[in-house]
């Protein structure tokens, strides 16, 4: 019963910030203007709050926990360090979209200039199946830990996290995601600091223990060598994830400029994000590995019902962060050019808001599904997807070459390829999962270059 509360109680915070903002005139529900971006820019503050909190997911606590009892302290180095790279990376992508095209909206502006509205088309299905994944896994994260503490049903808890944010979100727009967001980053922040003294208070943290283990074992190529191989797919995983994510486009262009959403960004997404990220997953991966036991099981009476609450703005914050992404690609973009050029803002709001309710249920009944299924599988096993179109929007923002509508086949290919290799790579050590990815990023590399340079001579 604690887990419905909680989750009802979150839904009544979610309710007074619409009303507040409603109260205030802040809310235009017609406007495609207010609901998107906010009216407007946004403060420096406000960003950094917004990008961590959609940055901090619940795989952020147990997958980069999961990954010390794989491979030691080179599990949360690889988990977090690899993570920080891959959005030192993408904010330069961000910056470099909005250089060249100040009216664009996402990446997927950016792509119809550069390749054509064919391939813009085929990379919605990125688009969407990011944030879906991402939805479903926030959602299966919050259901685990209602479940273990309170004895909440999986299925009915993952279903009405994702449905609380959907509903949030189509009423409240950009203006509520901010202000649920600011909130969420202090919840988070406190959750975190009250954590630390705890566990400092009852002398549960042994710092060389948690840094040194049983001392050489870690150091053995059996151990360094799988943990180097899960760094460069952490990297991939979390390009990936940030690149086609496209609420983090639509948050950046709320920046007054590139300056300040430069700082906003690697602020909050590296040094913020990276910090408390590591020095959970360290103590957490240590603890659980000490104990034997789940994460979950280091918390119990007043600590379980602190944490469950954490992980419930972690969750939610996020799931609404994506949604948030769905209605904007939706109304600024779908729907007027796909389907009807000349409609109105309220149209475009309407088809947006249905579009987006619509994700919602179906990622909230497929999150109902994966009881049992640990979030660092879903996380790896989706580098082999998402690898495979990473790599066109990088050469199409690098290269001048001419590629048509080249990237559909050779991200088709890509993502084909790799779930090959992974099938027929032997599964020892994750060889299976670095293979498949490793095939699923470079495959379209490969026929991007070799088809680039055959257009470019039938051209001539």
């Amino acid at each position: 019963m604690s887990g419905f509360m909680i989750l009802a109680g979150y839904g009544i915070l979610l309710c007074l910030i619409y009303l507040f903002l409603r109260n205030k005139g802040a809310v235009h529900p017609d406007s495609v203007s207010n609901m998107i971006f906010a009216g407007g820019q946004a403060r420096s503050r406000t960003l950094i709050f917004s990008v961590f909190s959609a940055w901090m997911w619940t795989t952020s606590i147990f997958g980069s926990a999961e990954t010390y009892t794989l491979y030691g302290i080179w599990g949360p180095l690889g988990y977090v360090i690899g993570a920080c790279i891959s959005f030192a990376v993408f904010v330069p992508v961000l910056c470099s979209i909005r250089k060249r095209m100040p009216k664009a909206v996402t990446y997927l502006d950016f792509l119809r200039q550069r390749y054509g509205s064919k391939t813009k088309f085929f990379f919605y299905m990125f688009a969407f199946l990011v944030s879906a994944y991402v939805l479903i896994e926030q959602a299966v994260g919050i259901a685990i830990v209602m479940e273990i503490f309170f004895g909440s049903s999986f299925k009915w808890v993952a279903f009405f996290s994702v449905m609380l944010a959907a509903v949030f979100i189509c009423a409240g727009g950009m203006k509520g995601l901010l202000t649920n967001e600011t909130i969420a980053f202090f919840v988070i922040l406190g959750g975190f600091f009250f954590f630390v003294l705890f566990f400092l208070r009852t002398g549960q943290i042994q710092t060389r223990d948690m840094i040194m283990g049983d001392g050489s074992g870690w150091l053995t190529k059996a151990v360094l060598v799988p943990a180097f191989r899960y760094f460069v797919m952490a990297i991939v995983i979390g390009f990936g994830q940030l690149v086609f994510d496209p609420a983090y486009y639509i948050k950046g262009k709320m920046a007054k400029n590139t300056r300040q959403l430069k700082r906003a960004y690697l602020f909050s997404g590296i040094f913020l994000w990276g910090s408390i990220c590591l020095i959970s997953s360290v103590y957490l991966g240590w603890a659980s590995a000490n104990r034997g036991d789940e994460v979950t099981g280091l918390f119990s009476g007043g600590t379980a019902l602190v944490f469950a609450v954490v992980i419930t703005f972690i969750g939610i914050s996020t799931v609404a962060h994506f949604l948030m992404g769905m209605l904007g690609i939706f109304t600024t973009d779908y729907y007027g050019t796909m389907l009807r050029p000349n409609a109105t803002e309220k149209e475009k709001l309407v088809f947006g808001r249905v579009m987006t309710i619509a994700v919602g249920v179906f990622c909230a009944l497929v999150a109902i599904s994966l009881e049992d299924i640990s979030l660092l599988t879903i996380d790896v096993f989706c580098a082999i997807f998402f690898a495979a179109p990473c790599g066109p929007l990088v050469l199409g923002l690098l290269s001048k070459k001419k590629f048509g509508n080249l990237p559909i086949p050779a991200t088709s290919l890509g993502i084909i390829g790799g779930i090959i290799v992974w099938i027929l790579a032997p599964a020892d050590g994750q060889w299976d999962q670095f293979a498949g990815m490793a095939a699923s990023l470079g495959i379209p590399i490969l026929v991007m270059f070799l088809g680039g340079y055959g257009f470019e001579k039938r051209q001539a």
